[in-house]
């Protein structure tokens, strides 16, 4: 139990190191920047903004006791007698809101923090007390005033008892029902169109009590989740999360969509890039956010600009698997982005583009935060469906997520699933990890799924994976083959077309029989074997290289018959040789042109060796954006150091022999002291230049100045002109 304090910043300083410790653990925004002192602590304690953040981080429970002191005055009777529980049921939940600074002691009362009242100026929906409206007493007989009421004004009433206390005088019906409450005396006029009701009106209809949120959380959620099913699951989200990526990079690569004008990727490269991923515009869009937002993917440094990977992609593709997953988890943890926003539309009807700036959206990054949170206060053996979570939310976050406003949960929870940090509304391992900070690769490791190192090549050419495949046998079988289905086990299709990908893709023609050969716990089909040997002599027969450019071949037959072509006359094909042909066009298009005929070409450098179709891959820029805000938390040896030190500090006086402290904290302990009627002793800058002291007994606080007893004498003073302020 707290003893008695004069004002909230003695009662602040008059804590122990333990109870100081737990209130920036609490509340770490004290901290940022560092407090001089324990008073000065004290006084960021009790700034608006400090308070504010505090109080909308408050549970429903613990708000609902914070409004019930605000009501009563911080009787502890008062409040518990407000709250409808006994004294003793409620009182654990005072001595949090002291703990977090936002009630302190004065003889049996407990008092809010002066902002407190500024943060929620109409506590538990009531309005001010009668005494604001008139010096008349409150009349005995509200409950037959109630009764004498008509039906319509009956329903005013409970709108103002229960919705809001303050209603406009409004027209007809809502004017007479407005007009017969104030000739009752239940209300008072603000203005000509407004009115209030008092808060003892609103607590006598309420039946004495505030009502609304009890002292304890929802039980919600299912019980008999398995985390060993969740990780199974998890895992597997994270594999084909990491081929996704790996396929929009690739994707990009060779086809990389333009940067529209006002930034984004165009409705028709969106879904270009969800057919070439084979899923739902929606996924793609989630995974060319995350990709951006981790850095893989930005536009180019040209004039007209393209989406390409970035330098950062090549370092994370050899990463291993778990350390890939993570740099993605991590990534959206911070992303300050909604990718479920693109392909939507915005407040004037016009697309919002993927990656454009219309997906921007920093207040989702606290969505993601608030879901995972609530999901992991639950017991390890329960999952929570998408109401169930957003019935947590309200409850966890009562001020930020009122009735009504989106909580955005089933969006999370979906990209949380395709992440692998849920499955089916429980927390995986790694969104475990994820929520509490401690995200490491190696736990990751244990949790993602074995692979296997072979494939079935079948006699119809298809390939059966019986499982996730590692990384270099994913990557070939990517190159060469064409996925047919998915599932436990993957088939792939090998086709004419997908073997010629994987050649132009710089994979010889003996190197892919070989690798093939090596996975396949079959022996490979006669007639794969056969296809390939057709392809290579087919393929790399025609080569491009620059000169306007060339083409040569030693098929002399097949040469004449491309110069022949018809369908090749836009390539301005002229033939200087019967094993060589030559084009105005750039290599890079006719090569283009060549492979889309289905001729099969290679590409060579000036000495005639063979290069790789894309040769050098061009890459963009990574992106250089600055570190989201963060609150960054406090651990308690940290917490205890720093308290150490701001109470080694308390007391002493500054080189210029003048308080010195924050102007924003000076003017907060200038009014704390005004409210609390205890004097504070200030530095201060008078008007010859030279600094003086005085102790001061301040009294009013408004428009710049602050007018308080200086020994017997009245004085004001600029606050721009006070340096400091301290207790005396």
């Amino acid at each position: 139990m707290t003893a008695s304090h004069r004002s909230f910043a003695d009662d602040v300083r008059s804590r122990t190191p333990q109870q100081l410790r737990d209130l920036v653990i609490l509340r770490p925004d004290l901290l940022h920047p560092q407090p001089k002192n324990v008073s000065a602590l004290a006084a960021r304690a009790a700034t608006r903004s400090s308070v504010q953040r505090a109080v909308e981080g408050l549970s429903a429970d613990l708000l609902h006791v914070l409004e019930a002191a605000l009501v009563a005055g911080g009787e502890s009777d008062g409040i518990a007698a407000l709250l409808g529980v006994p004294a003793d049921e409620s009182q654990p939940f005072v001595e949090q809101l002291w703990t977090r600074a936002l009630l302190w002691r004065k003889d049996t009362a407990w008092l809010a923090a002066r902002p407190v009242a500024d943060v929620l100026p109409y506590p538990a929906c009531l309005g001010p007390p009668w005494s604001s409206f008139t010096h008349l007493p409150i009349p005995d007989d509200l409950e037959g005033r109630f009764s004498g009421l008509s039906d319509e004004a009956l329903r005013v009433l409970d709108h103002l008892t229960h919705r809001h206390p303050v209603g406009v005088t409004g027209q007809g019906v809502a004017a007479a029902s407005v007009a017969e409450l104030l000739d009752a005396g239940l209300v008072f006029h603000t203005d000509a169109d407004r009115v209030v009701l008092p808060r003892e009106v609103a607590l006598a209809r309420r039946g004495g009590v505030l009502g609304g949120a009890p002292l304890s959380s929802p039980q919600v959620g299912r019980a008999g989740a398995d985390q060993h099913r969740s990780d199974a699951a998890a895992g597997q989200a994270a594999l084909d999360l990491l081929w996704q990526v790996e396929t929009l990079a690739g994707f990009w690569q060779n086809d990389p969509p333009r940067v529209m004008t006002k930034g984004g990727v165009s409705v028709r490269d969106h879904k270009r890039l969800a057919s070439a991923l084979g899923t739902s515009p929606e996924h793609a869009a989630f995974v060319a956010e995350l990709a951006h937002a981790a850095a893989l993917v930005a536009p180019d440094a040209q004039i007209s600009p393209v989406w390409l990977p970035t330098a950062a992609y090549d370092e994370w593709f050899d990463l291993p698997p778990a350390k890939r997953w993570a740099a993605l988890a991590e990534a959206w943890w911070a992303m300050l982005r909604a990718p479920s926003l693109a392909g939507g539309h915005d407040s004037t009807g016009a697309v919002i583009n993927l990656l454009g700036p219309g997906s921007a959206w920093p207040l989702m990054r606290q969505r993601r935060h608030d879901v995972l949170n609530v999901l992991e206060q639950l017991e390890p053996s329960v999952a929570a469906g998408v109401d169930e979570v957003e019935e947590l939310l309200r409850w966890h976050r009562p001020l930020r997520l009122p009735a009504g406003a989106p909580t955005q949960a089933q969006v999370v929870l979906q990209e949380a699933e395709w992440l692998g940090l849920t499955s089916g509304g429980h927390l995986s391992t790694a969104g475990r990890l994820l929520t509490v900070g401690a995200l490491d690769s190696s736990a990751l490791q244990e949790v993602m799924p074995s692979t296997v190192d072979h494939v079935l090549v079948q006699a119809d050419l298809t390939a059966i994976a019986p499982g996730p495949l590692d990384d270099d046998l994913r990557r070939l079988m990517d190159a060469v083959a064409d996925v047919e289905s998915r599932g436990g086990a993957t088939v792939f299709r090998l086709t004419p077309d997908s073997l010629r990908r994987g050649l132009e893709a710089g994979l010889t023609p003996d190197e892919v029989r070989g690798r093939l050969n090596a996975a396949s716990r079959t022996p490979l089909p006669q007639a794969l074997s056969y296809l390939i040997d057709d392809l290579a002599r087919r393929h790399g027969t025609t080569r491009v290289g620059s000169a306007g450019s060339y083409i040569r071949s030693d098929d002399e037959t097949g040469l004449a018959a491309l110069a022949a072509d018809p369908a090749m006359a836009f390539l301005q094909l002229m033939q200087i040789a019967p094993t060589v042909l030559v084009s105005r066009l750039p290599a890079a298009r006719v090569l283009t042109f060549l492979r889309d005929a289905g001729y099969g070409a290679l590409a060579e450098d000036a000495s005639g060796a063979v290069v790789s179709a894309s040769g050098e891959p061009t890459r963009a820029p990574v992106p250089r954006t600055p570190a989201p805000v963060t609150s960054t938390s406090v651990d308690a040896a940290a917490a205890e150091a720093l308290i150490e030190r701001l109470m080694a500090a308390e007391g002493t006086e500054s080189p210029s022999g003048s308080d010195e402290s924050d102007p924003a904290v000076s003017l907060d302990l200038l009014m704390d002291a005004a409210a609390s009627g205890v004097p504070v002793r200030i530095g201060y800058v008078d008007s010859s230049g030279n600094l003086r002291r005085t102790v001061i007994q301040p009294q009013q606080v408004d428009g710049g100045r602050v007018t308080g007893l200086v020994g017997s004498d009245v004085r004001t003073f600029s606050v721009h002109r006070i340096t400091g302020v301290a207790a005396v």
